[in-house]
């Protein structure tokens, strides 16, 4: 007689499924949570970079022939001749420091009202948020109608006050068109900035501001002295956030100035998309894109290196 497999009922086979699951260490488990996570990311992250960096070597241009030809890093060494390049470069280094710039302050000076008891508190904080939660087409197109030349509101408020004598063309000016955008991307930026300065400052202890007023420090001085030194790390990180957003910034230009006048605000993230889906030339606005990553990491490094470094000596 042969000999017969003896197949666990359905009940045995899932006891014995949970007994190995149960014993299961914490490393295997975590691997187990993060593994659908892990699987988007290299099919939504992963692929498309690596797919990227291997068009970047390839001269991709679809207006001419379908045909991908090996070419090296020659798309990385046009771009260094390249003008419309070069000229993007001063514009991008722009628009990124002037959002720093206002959306930082902007922050600051909301998240220091903000951690001030007053009546309304509460409203406040709420009505702060409100530019984080609107679309950045929208904002774009908010944006645009506030500086619109004809029925504007900023020129009506102007208007109204006496300070100009007819409505301004705002975006006929490459440098106020940017300007604008910058400013347009700071104000979207601004209420998520404000709450991460504000849960810093609730950290503080409050016995260091009452021996700060007891040695006769003024208001001044104990932001200077207690305040900004523990915000210190929190602005490294705030300023490497907003140098990440600004180079990525594209929807709300593309919406608030189509890169215009002219090409007065094509920043180097626009001129990569005008390069792909446009003209269509995949390989060169590949490269371009994996430049721009690779500052973008560089940039960051170096900033959180500088933080632990800091941290270190503290």
């Amino acid at each position: 007689m042969g000999t017969e497999t003896l197949v666990p009922p359905k009940a045995s086979r899932q006891a014995i499924f949970w007994q190995r699951f149960h014993r299961m260490d914490e490393a295997k488990f975590g691997v187990l949570l993060l593994s659908p996570t892990i699987l988007i990311l290299v099919i939504f992250l992963v692929i498309p970079i690596l797919y990227a960096i291997a068009m970047s070597t390839q001269q991709v241009e679809l207006t001419i022939s379908p045909d991908w030809k090996f070419i090296g890093l020659a798309n990385y060494t046009g771009l260094l001749s390249d003008n419309r390049v070069l000229d993007s470069i001063p514009r991008t280094l722009y628009f990124a420091f002037f959002t720093i710039l206002v959306s930082t302050t902007l922050a600051l000076v909301l998240a220091l009202i903000l951690n001030e008891p007053f009546r309304g508190r509460q409203i406040v904080r709420v009505l702060v948020l409100l530019p984080w939660a609107v679309a950045p087409v929208v904002s774009g197109v908010m944006w645009r109608y506030i500086f619109h030349p004809r029925y504007g509101l900023m020129d009506a408020i102007l208007y109204s006050l006496g300070f100009i004598k007819q409505y301004i063309v705002w975006f006929d000016d490459p440098t106020v068109s940017l300007s604008i955008a910058s400013l347009a991307t700071a104000w979207k930026g601004v209420p998520f900035l404000t709450l991460i300065m504000l849960a810093a400052m609730q950290s503080i202890p409050e016995s260091l501001f009452r021996a700060a007023k007891m040695d006769g420090a003024n208001v001044l001085q104990r932001f200077r002295y207690v305040t900004l030194p523990h915000l210190r790390s929190i602005l490294i990180f705030i300023i490497v956030l907003q140098t990440i957003v600004s180079l990525q910034v594209f929807d709300l230009i593309y919406t608030l100035t189509r890169g215009g006048p002219g090409e007065g605000t094509v920043v180097l993230n626009f001129l990569t998309y005008l390069n792909a889906f446009e003209r269509l030339s995949l390989g060169k606005a590949s490269a371009m894109a994996i430049l721009l990553a690779v500052f973008i990491i560089v940039l960051s490094g170096i900033s959180l290196s500088f933080t632990v470094q800091r941290r270190q000596k503290v």
